[in-house]
């Protein structure tokens, strides 16, 4: 707005529009382009990968080893080799990666041997022996003179032995000194299940008991209907099946009874996983999914085969690459896998004819390309090394050029032959 002062007043006379500078007009016009050419350039927003099941069947065979007599029990492994204990008196150790056997020692055991960090515990029939797992060098050995009744577990530092009429002892795994002994007052054929500070043992008068660590006080007690199966610990809940179809989920602080839910047959074990599932097998041959926290079912699927061993869920957990999977072997010596999300299966392998497995399969969820992730031990004195097929990484085959070469076709050179005289 421009004022013109005539005779001591002052007029509006009009709006005179401004001269825009160049420079200013340049500049706004730079950065316009500036700011549309990085709209143009910029990356477009990643498509979020679905995680996959993950990936442990199917498998290819990467070794078979005969081994030099039968199989007494299961066997154990860990990142580089496999243990197995063998008939009459004899543990023997196999390289994971080839099957060759790397040492051998003469130690009779009919349960599986346990792999606590680099040192290898045994137990024989009036003693427990603990070797070097790499060269079978002996560290320690203790008298024991308890018949055992279920397998030996560790917790930290220590080893949980289980044996005659209940009785629990607890053995430092550095030296095998005593550290504990408590009398259930009832015998107990399964492991203990673990929960990071209580032992919970399943009796056969249907109680189940939970012993702290530290110092073997009972920590809670719970009486149950029927005859308890293999007991399991996911989260918060403390899992265990019965010989009445009943599955029982229980307050892993205070023993309490969370919920419970009846199958079609004898519940053999549960499973639980990162996401608040948990997956039990039962003997009418099918395998549930349900929440841990309030036993709402998820899915519901028929077994191929009637189940032998309680389900296993391998996975990483944090559903960022593979999705969970449950694992299940049955008495046709099947293992099958399935998906957590929905129960599909994803993938199975039988072994050889004749090749009844002698305990669960050898399983390292940790999968890496061109590794045995998984063991089986027959019942007729092999072991297999397999591998997952998708680990293996197989290059695509080569194919013609389906497309024109870039560039221009030449003619091709006709050579006239030289004239001869």
């Amino acid at each position: 707005m421009v004022w013109w002062g005539t005779n001591g007043g002052i007029i509006p006379q009009g709006i005179v529009p401004r001269r825009t500078r160049p420079t200013r007009f340049a500049i706004f016009l730079i950065a316009s382009i500036v700011s549309t050419t990085f709209c143009w350039g910029a990356e477009p927003k990643k498509k979020k990968v679905e995680p996959v099941p993950l990936p442990l069947l199917p498998v290819v065979q990467e070794w078979i080893a005969t081994l030099d007599d039968l199989p007494t029990a299961g066997g154990a492994m860990d990142a580089e080799r496999v243990y197995i204990p063998l008939q009459p008196e004899q543990i023997v150790a196999l390289s994971r990666a080839t099957g060759m056997r790397i040492w051998k020692r003469d130690i009779e055991s009919k349960w599986p041997p346990l792999v606590v960090g680099d040192a290898l515990f045994i137990v024989a029939s009036d003693e427990i022996h603990a070797v070097d797992a790499a060269t079978g060098a002996e560290r320690w050995r203790i008298p024991f003179d308890h018949q055992l009744t279920a397998p030996l577990v560790s917790s930290g530092s220590s080893l949980i032995a289980v044996a005659d009429q209940g009785l629990v002892t607890m053995i430092a795994v550095a030296d095998g000194r005593t550290l504990w002994v408590r009398e259930l007052g009832a015998p107990s054929r399964f492991a203990p299940a673990l929960d990071g500070t209580r032992a919970i043992f399943a009796l056969d008068d249907s109680r189940l008991v939970a012993l702290r660590v530290m110092d073997g006080r009972v920590d809670w007690e719970q009486k149950l209907d029927g005859k308890l199966n293999q007991p399991s610990f996911a989260k918060d809940r403390v899992f265990v099946g019965t010989n009445t179809n009943l599955l029982y989920a229980l307050d892993n602080e205070n023993g309490r009874l969370a919920w419970k839910w009846k199958a079609g047959g004898d519940v053999i074990g549960t499973s639980g996983d990162a996401k608040g599932g948990a997956y039990y097998a039962s003997l009418d041959n099918v395998v549930r999914a349900v929440n841990r926290g309030n036993g709402n079912q998820r899915w519901i699927k028929e077994t191929p085969t009637r189940p032998l061993f309680p389900p296993q869920t391998l996975g990483y957990g944090d559903g960022k690459f593979y999705e969970e999977i449950v694992v299940l072997t049955g008495v046709t010596s099947e293992i099958d896998a399935f998906a957590t999300k929905n129960g599909m299966i994803v993938g199975m392998y039988q072994p050889p004819t004749g090749g009844d497995l002698q305990g669960p399969p050898l399983i390292d969820p940790d999968l890496k390309p061109y590794q045995v992730a998984m063991v089986v031990i027959t019942r007729d004195g092999r072991a297999l090394g397999l591998t997952p097929s998708a680990m293996m990484l197989a290059e695509p085959a080569n194919v013609p050029f389906t497309t024109e070469l870039p560039g221009r076709r030449l003619a091709r050179e006709r050579i006239t032959p030289r004239a001869t005289r």
